[in-house]
């Protein structure tokens, strides 16, 4: 109610709606495809295709290249990673590699190493120069 916060992005997808959890001292290595909501509190290393939200607790690991929808963490994040919508970094994030994405939220406390690049949807037409009469 009064002075209350808005909640982060982790908290919010994950109350109820989590589908699969990868719980504290779960390592998994190989290819990782999912759909849905899926929540990392243990350890990922090689590839992820997921198509859905992927969040990353602050006890999550990822050494893997990422493809997801959207991606918010609050854990540690080693590889590149490509999200079609939200990138968000949690304070206390830690994510080291090149990321492509629609939008990129990094908050106060969580530390990018790498170049970002944000997409252009297809159907976003491209901006026209001013023309002047008489051109």
């Amino acid at each position: 109610m009064f002075g209350s916060r808005k909640k982060s992005t982790a908290d919010n997808l994950s109350h109820g709606k989590i589908e699969t959890l990868i719980g504290e001292g779960t390592q998994i290595k190989g290819t990782f495809q999912s759909s849905g909501v899926v929540r990392v509190d243990g350890f990922l290393e090689g590839s992820i295709e997921h198509d859905g939200d992927l969040i990353v607790g602050p006890k999550g690991r990822i050494q893997a290249t990422i493809k997801a929808r959207s991606l918010a963490t609050a854990g540690e994040i080693h590889g590149d990673v490509e999200v079609a919508e939200k990138l968000e970094l949690l304070p206390g994030a830690h994510l080291k590699g090149d990321v492509r994405c629609g939008h990129l939220v990094i908050h106060e406390g969580a530390r990018f190493h790498g170049r970002s690049l944000m997409s252009v949807t297809d159907s976003a037409e491209p901006p026209q120069p001013d023309r002047s009469p008489g051109d």
